[in-house]
């Protein structure tokens, strides 16, 4: 029977904290469920740090010439900004051995869990955050109600000609509170889904997915509005888990280490992106 060495057990304890670390992060974090968030990750393989941005343009529309004219293809090309995995985020605690023994649960794996909720707010700052710099159309006058709001939204991204498909909100909890106050989104049948309030959530108000978020980046009163794929994030999907036993002190300390980036997919103001902070 073949022995497994430590190192077999290193490399197994990898893999299941990075199952573990993926599958909490996707249950966790808002930004990650939105269309409006590219997640290219599954581009990112061992040792790489960066991706090449794909600027997204709209393709032209040609009439098809029988004759043979030629006609002119849309080149899609990468941007000259990079998509850089340059958040090094960890998480860092220690077990006693007391603790450890005392415990009735898995305490090492429900700590990562909890460190793994942590650094889902934390990529949802980043994420949001990256969206703000980049927002063509930043709005600080509020109108009569929280709908209201919503369809200067709607109105805004129509002119912009941003895909139907995919729109979305981070909204504040303040912001969340007006609009859930609204009798009409009560009915919210009437504004595009049937559907009205499902676990703190509204469905679709006016085509646009509202998600509630206390994430700092996120103006108080308002919201960030996120386009089709507005903005690309990216991260390595096997995650640096470390530990080491303290033989004087009789505890383990231990580390979760990720890295990940994002970045608007335009390389100027993105009309993908719009940003709700009422003065």
């Amino acid at each position: 029977m073949a022995n497994t060495g430590v190192s077999d057990v290193a490399v197994t304890i990898q893999k299941i904290v990075s199952a573990l670390t993926t599958k909490t992060l996707i249950q966790n974090s808002v930004a990650l469920a939105m269309n409006g968030v590219w997640d290219r990750s599954s581009e990112i393989g061992p040792g790489m740090d960066r991706l090449d941005m794909i600027e997204l343009a709209e393709l032209s529309a040609q009439a098809v010439n029988e004759t043979g004219a030629a006609l002119t293809p849309s080149t899609i090309v990468p941007a000259a900004a990079q998509l850089d995995l340059d958040q090094h985020i960890g998480i860092f605690f220690a077990l006693t051995d007391r603790g450890e023994l005392q415990s009735k649960i898995a305490l090492a794996s429900r700590t990562i869990e909890n460190g793994v909720r942590t650094l889902a707010a934390n990529v949802d700052n980043y994420i949001f955050s990256q969206g703000v710099a980049a927002a063509k159309t930043v709005e600080t006058v509020a109108a009569a109600d929280a709908l209201g709001d919503l369809l200067n939204l709607k109105v805004q991204f129509d002119a912009d000609n941003v895909p139907r498909e995919g729109r979305a909100i981070a909204a504040s909890p303040i912001f969340m509170k007006s609009l859930l106050g609204a009798s009409s989104v009560v009915r919210a049948n009437e504004f595009g889904s049937s559907d009205p309030v499902r676990m703190g959530r509204v469905a679709s108000v006016f085509g646009i997915d509202i998600f509630e978020s206390n994430s700092a980046s996120i103006p108080n009163d308002g919201f960030v509005a996120l386009g089709l794929e507005a903005v690309a994030f990216a991260r390595q999907m096997a995650v640096q888990f470390k530990e080491q036993y303290q033989v004087l002190n009789a505890k383990t300390d231990y580390s979760l280490k990720h890295l990940y980036g994002a970045e608007s997919t335009k390389t100027t103001l993105n009309p993908r992106i719009y940003v709700f902070n009422p003065a």
